[in-house]
């Protein structure tokens, strides 16, 4: 029976991308063009590679450590990309 995610990997990446892009944009305003360009790259790749069709994998690889793996990173980029955003967002107000 296959395991449905309350949040897809899909959508970790997805809010992951946007996080960092918004990163990006806040960043110029502190750090400067070249930081804010890297960010947005790094977030524009993330929204790019964000359909990994999990949807379709079988329960093995469902189960795969590897896939366990890219599921914890997932929520790990996620997390740590919106808190980025966050920091920016208080360097810039605060």
């Amino acid at each position: 029976m296959k395991k449905n995610y309350i949040i897809s990997i899909e959508k970790l990446h997805l809010t992951a991308g946007f996080s960092l892009v918004l990163s990006g944009i806040l960043a110029y305003f502190l750090d400067g063009f070249e930081m804010a360009l890297s960010w947005i790259i790094f977030g524009a790749m993330y929204i790019s590679m964000s359909d990994i069709g999990e949807d379709e994998m079988s329960v093995e690889k469902l189960q795969h450590p590897r896939h366990m793996i890219r599921r914890s990173f997932g929520y790990v980029g996620a997390v740590f990309s919106i808190v980025l955003a966050l920091f920016y967002l208080h360097q810039l107000l605060f």
